[in-house]
């Protein structure tokens, strides 16, 4: 399937949005590059546009909300350095406004019964169970999880579509393992390629959640959003927003992105990877 370049279109997308509200932007791989940081690019080298982009954003009045697999106690640091106020955490799990002062479930937590947070019974049972069936190509340290919710961390490279069957066949029906991407966040002794960001979330959350929840409590209307990033789970967030853009790294996962591209007639690809790419969109529609 054929994709949209941004570069193309952008005139076109800078008129339709004269009423820009809010920038909902995925972190590792989009705003950050694949190691987290801010200030350097694919690379490695110093680059700046980004961080000048954040500056003209708050002069515009648009706020900028961060969504991310991270926990909100993370976010909240991420969130201090940028001069952001409001983030979606978790993968979708969590809203918070005002850094803290106000936290949102996407979701009734009532109806999930298992205990996947710190040292949970329920998440020691699925990290076994997957290393057992996966020897050498996923791992999660429990303490990865601490100061989480609702979700858990995974990294590695494995049949997603095999986990899931495994995880319901294990009577976890109300939890999914899903790809957030790839990562160079950790180093592991692994037996893959690359190593993919997986999150164990209940059934039916996504980044879309967090987005819909925040439009419908601060009446935000679709087409006062956009949104940015670069894998499968961020692309959901197309559904929500009036515009998505698809960091060009993003096509790495190629198969993946492609397959889910034709639910959407509102995304375009940037012609610059990660931070570089984020720039490209915001600069061109912001000034």
């Amino acid at each position: 399937m054929q994709y949209k370049l941004f570069k193309d279109y952008r005139d076109d997308i800078k008129k339709q949005l004269e009423d820009l509200k809010v920038i909902y932007t995925d972190l590792d791989g989009t705003l950050l590059n694949h190691e987290g940081c801010l200030l350097r690019d694919e690379n490695g080298e110093y680059y700046l546009e980004a961080v000048k982009q954040l500056e003209k954003i708050v002069k515009k009045n648009v706020d900028t909300v961060l969504v991310s697999g991270r926990n909100k106690t993370q976010l909240r640091f991420n969130a201090q350095i940028i001069g952001a106020k409001n983030y979606i955490a978790e993968l979708g799990c969590e809203l918070i406004h005002g850094l803290g002062e106000r936290v949102y479930a996407t979701f009734d937590k009532r109806k999930v019964s298992y205990d996947i947070t710190y040292g949970g019974k329920d998440l020691l049972d699925i990290i076994k169970m997957l290393k057992e069936k996966f020897p050498g190509k996923i791992d999660s340290n429990i303490k990865w999880s601490k100061y989480r919710s609702s979700t858990a961390l995974f990294f590695g490279d494995i049949d997603l579509k095999l986990a899931n069957i495994l995880l319901k066949e294990r009577k976890y029906r109300g939890l999914h393992l899903v790809d957030n991407g790839f990562s160079s966040l950790v180093r592991l002794n692994l037996d893959v390629d690359k190593l993919h960001i997986y999150n164990l979330i209940p059934s039916g959350v996504s980044k879309s959640s967090g987005v819909k929840l925040d439009k419908k409590l601060r009446k935000f209307n679709t087409e006062n959003c956009i949104a940015l990033g670069d894998s499968a789970e961020d692309l959901k967030m197309a559904g929500e927003v009036l515009f998505f853009f698809l960091m060009r790294n993003g096509l790495k996962h190629k198969e993946k992105i492609l397959s889910e591209l034709h639910n959407y007639d509102n995304v375009y690809v940037t012609e610059g990877n990660m931070n570089k790419g984020w720039a490209e969109v915001i600069k061109h529609l912001i000034n």
